[in-house]
């Protein structure tokens, strides 16, 4: 019989690294999916900011920045377009590992719970 999951552990790993609560509870195939493309998201955004990054320092630090066209090359260094939608992909990627968890077969119910000892009776003496 395979180990009962927490359902707590699964929904917190699966909103550090979305996919990663569905991998823990036995649905590797759409959890690893799911952190790949997070996870293509996230580097790809890194590096969209970090190369503006380095080319803003460049510009600002490498040349006088009164000089013709210095300025007009910082308008567009760090591609606000492609950094909001890698966002929005990375947000709809959490949200779809989010409501993929819920629709988990059993629903909650089908997680390890911890037993409440509010429920139990007191011992008799």
């Amino acid at each position: 019989m395979p180990r009962p999951r927490n359902w707590r552990w699964a929904a917190t790993l699966n909103l550090i690294l979305p996919g990663a609560g569905l991998f823990y509870v036995g649905r590797r195939k759409a959890g690893a999916i799911l952190v790949v493309l997070f996870l293509i998201c996230l580097v790809a955004a890194l590096g969209i900011f970090l190369t503006g990054y380095i080319h803003y320092l460049n510009v600002i630090l490498g040349s006088d920045l009164m000089k013709e066209g210095e300025l007009e090359q910082l308008a567009d260094t760090f591609h606000k377009r492609w950094l909001i939608a890698l966002l929005l992909a990375g947000v709809t990627l959490e949200i779809i590992s989010m409501i993929m968890l819920s629709c988990q077969p059993g629903g909650k119910d089908a997680f390890h719970r911890v037993p409440d000892l509010s429920d139990r009776a007191p011992p008799s003496t």
